[in-house]
C-alpha cells in the first residue's frame, strides 16, 4: 500500500510546551505549514513567538481563555495575544488572580509544565485574608464576612479546576484584646463549593471563638487535587448536586465578565 494515498493526517508534536500542543489555532497552523514543507514537518520555535503565537485569533482559541475571559479581557483593552504578552502582569493578577499570572506566562511562550506530568497546581494552598475596618461582634456580620473569603477562593479553585479537603481558618481578635486562634479541619470530601465548606468553617468558628470582637479573617484551602468525576452517596440528591455546580459556574461566569465584586453575598 502507497501511505501517501491514506486519507488521514496526523499531527506530532514533539517536545513542545503543554499549552502549545493543545492551542487550535496552533494546530491548524503546523498543519497549513507542513503540507507546504517538502518534509511534511512544520517546527515551531521559541523565536517565532511573535509572528505564529500572536497570530492566534479568536483569543479563546488560546489555551486557558474561555469566552468569559476572552470578553473580560477585551473590557481592559486587551483584543489580541500580543496585547496579552505585552500588558501588566500585575493588572492580571489584579484582575484574574493566579489565573491571570498564568495567561500572561502563556502568552510569552512560557510554561513550566511538562507534557508527560498530570497537572497538579504549582500552589498547593488557596486562601485569602482580610482585616476589617472596624472590630465585628455581631455573630450573623462575621459569618457573612467569613462566606465572602470563602466563595472568593472556592472561585479560584474552581478557575484551577481542583478541589480541597483540609480547611484552615484564623481569626484575630480586636487591637485593645489581642489574640486569636487557627486552627485547621478536613472535611469528610474534598470541594471547590462554598456551600460544602462553609459549614466546616461555621465548626471551627463556634468551637473555638470566644465572642471576643473580631478585626481580622483568613482562610486558606489546601490538600487540594485534580477536579474529577464526583462519587455521589446514595442518600444524595443528584439533581440537587448538578443545580449546585451549574449554579456556581453561573456566578463564576458572571465575575469572569463583569469583574469579581459583580456578585456579592448580602445579610
Amino acid at each position: 500500500m502507497d501511505y501517501g494515498q491514506l486519507p488521514n493526517r496526523v499531527i506530532i508534536c514533539i517536545d513542545m510546551k503543554a499549552f502549545f500542543a493543545s492551542v487550535s489555532s496552533v494546530i491548524r497552523g503546523l498543519d497549513h505549514e507542513a503540507k507546504n514543507s517538502p518534509t511534511g514537518v512544520a517546527y515551531w520555535r521559541y523565536e517565532d513567538i511573535p509572528f505564529k503565537l500572536w497570530s492566534i485569533h479568536p483569543m479563546k482559541d488560546f489555551w486557558g481563555i474561555s469566552s468569559a475571559t476572552e470578553r473580560s479581557l477585551h473590557r481592559l483593552g486587551i483584543h489580541t495575544i500580543k496585547e496579552l504578552a505585552l500588558s501588566s502582569k500585575e493588572m492580571l493578577q489584579k484582575e484574574f488572580g493566579i489565573l491571570g499570572e498564568e495567561l500572561h506566562q502563556h502568552a510569552n511562550g512560557i510554561d513550566f509544565s511538562r507534557i508527560s506530568d498530570v497537572y497538579i497546581p504549582s500552589s498547593r494552598s488557596f486562601g485569602k485574608s482580610q482585616i476589617l475596618f472596624r472590630d465585628y461582634t455581631n455573630r450573623k456580620e462575621v459569618e457573612l464576612l467569613l462566606l465572602e473569603l470563602l466563595d472568593d477562593v472556592c472561585f479560584r479553585l474552581r478557575m484551577h479546576q481542583v478541589v480541597a479537603q483540609t480547611i484552615h481558618l484564623s481569626i484575630g481578635y480586636s487591637k485593645q484584646t489581642g489574640g486569636g486562634f487557627s486552627r485547621q479541619k478536613k472535611m469528610g470530601r474534598a470541594s471547590n463549593l462554598s456551600q460544602d465548606i462553609f459549614p466546616y468553617c461555621l465548626t471551627i468558628l463556634h468551637t473555638y471563638g470566644c465572642g471576643m470582637p473580631i478585626r481580622s479573617i483568613g482562610i486558606s484551602l489546601s490538600n487540594t487535587s485534580i477536579q474529577e468525576e464526583e462519587q455521589m452517596s446514595l442518600f444524595e440528591d443528584i439533581d440537587q448536586r448538578e443545580r449546585a455546580y451549574a449554579l456556581a459556574k453561573a456566578i463564576d461566569d458572571i465575575r469572569l465578565r463583569y469583574g469579581k465584586n459583580s456578585v456579592l453575598r448580602t445579610g
